[in-house]
């Protein structure tokens, strides 16, 4: 037999075994701890990797018949039509978003029942895995607008099914204090400013002026995510979030005031930007 192709031929079968087992661990995992693959088309692809792979070992490893060769190619076949079938069935049935953050550290994961809109989120568990943490409080009708507000802070935009506007935040990380508790509102107190937007922290609550329109929330209205953000709603509806910047400091354990920027990011269906806020009036 030619070395070359012998040499190709084990080379192929070392990668359907290795494909082979990487798939059995991928399952175990599944099974027993809900751990998944961030983009389910992962686990269809490689599968065809495998049948590929093993294939071509055993077309060049084996002196097979024109017949043989034949029902080898067709077995084959079969097989990755048949990925291309559940795959089918798997998208028509869930969608899923996946998005990066821009320093492409870490990334942001949502699955929805595309028949009853309920939306799971899920945190990165190791590589191209990721585990479920929380159902989304709201169905998810229709699609949702992905926004990285910083690069640990990105927030989706989305409307159930009564047609309202919700957001839900993503955090992956933390301002120096991520061992314990902190209360996001808290920490930014004083004024800020940028654009044609001012955010008055005080005990009550939370104001918001936008040229001559003045917004008040009350603690009751103001929803925290991780360490880093939290969305002001109106009616159960969002209305706005507020991300601290990967600059802020807090200052919660000094007299000092807070430093840094927060980020002021509306909800609504438009292409918009966040805005960052500097301290105005401690």
């Amino acid at each position: 037999m030619n070395k070359g192709k012998l040499v190709m031929g084990w080379c192929c079968f070392a990668f359907s075994v290795i494909l082979f087992l990487f798939q059995g661990l991928y399952l175990i995992l599944r099974l027993r701890w809900g751990v998944e693959y961030a983009d389910e088309r992962l686990f269809y692809l490689l599968t065809t990797f495998i049948v590929v792979y093993a294939t071509v070992a055993l077309l060049l490893l084996m002196d097979l018949k024109r017949n043989g060769k034949a029902f080898l190619l067709g077995i084959a076949t079969i097989f990755i039509l048949l990925q291309g079938v559940l795959l089918f069935r798997h998208m028509k049935d869930v969608r899923e978003f996946v998005s990066h953050s821009p320093d492409w550290k870490t990334y942001l994961v949502l699955k929805q029942d595309r028949l009853t809109g309920k939306t799971v989120y899920y945190r990165p568990y190791y590589g191209p895995f990721v585990q479920g943490k929380e159902t989304l409080p709201f169905s998810m009708k229709g699609d949702a607008k992905i926004k990285w507000i910083q690069d640990d802070i990105v927030a989706a935009t989305y409307h159930s099914e009564d047609g309202s506007i919700h957001q839900f935040i993503g955090t992956y990380g933390d301002r120096g204090q991520g061992s314990s508790y902190t209360n996001v509102a808290l920490s930014f107190p004083g004024t800020w400013k940028g654009g044609d937007l001012t955010l008055t922290s005080t005990t009550d609550g939370l104001i918001l002026q936008r040229d001559h329109e003045v917004e008040r929330y009350t603690w009751e209205n103001i929803v925290q995510f991780g360490t880093l953000a939290v969305v002001l709603t109106e009616n159960d509806e969002a209305q706005w979030t507020i991300a601290l910047g990967e600059d802020f400091i807090s200052h919660e354990n000094d007299p000092d005031p807070p430093a840094g920027s927060i980020y002021l990011y509306e909800a609504t269906d438009e292409n918009n930007e966040p805005v960052p806020l500097t301290l105005s009036f401690p």
